[in-house]
């Protein structure tokens, strides 16, 4: 008797798979939209010289970021309909991710002045 054996993944475990990314997508957008006002305060405080911190790393970050967000040179180019920006988007995302800890000592910060 010969058994066949299938390493690939089933059609609703796929499906299931792009959901979860397109959700965890989602997810990320919505963390940009509500850490973006966030960040513009610090770097405002910050350019103030009233908050002082922000370490060499965070620094070096936002100007990879900014770097990339004006490079011409894109993963995917700008101008193509309805997904030319999303490499900018996701780029912002992760600078976000990557920043939460300054952006929740920024919080504190700020709470503390009240």
């Amino acid at each position: 008797m010969c058994s066949e054996e299938h390493n690939e993944p089933a059609i609703p475990e796929v499906a299931m798979t792009i959901s979860t990314r397109f959700f965890e997508m989602l997810r990320m957008l919505g963390r940009l939209w509500a850490d973006l006002p966030s960040l513009v305060r610090l770097l405002r405080a910050w350019k103030k010289g009233s908050y002082s911190g922000l370490s060499v790393r965070t620094l070096a970050s936002l100007a990879a970021a900014l770097l990339y967000l004006l490079s011409p040179v894109d993963l995917v180019l700008d101008f193509i309909p309805g997904v030319g920006l999303l490499d900018d988007v996701v780029v912002l995302a992760l600078l976000l991710q990557s920043l939460a800890q300054d952006l929740a000592a920024f919080r504190a910060w700020e709470q503390n002045r009240r």
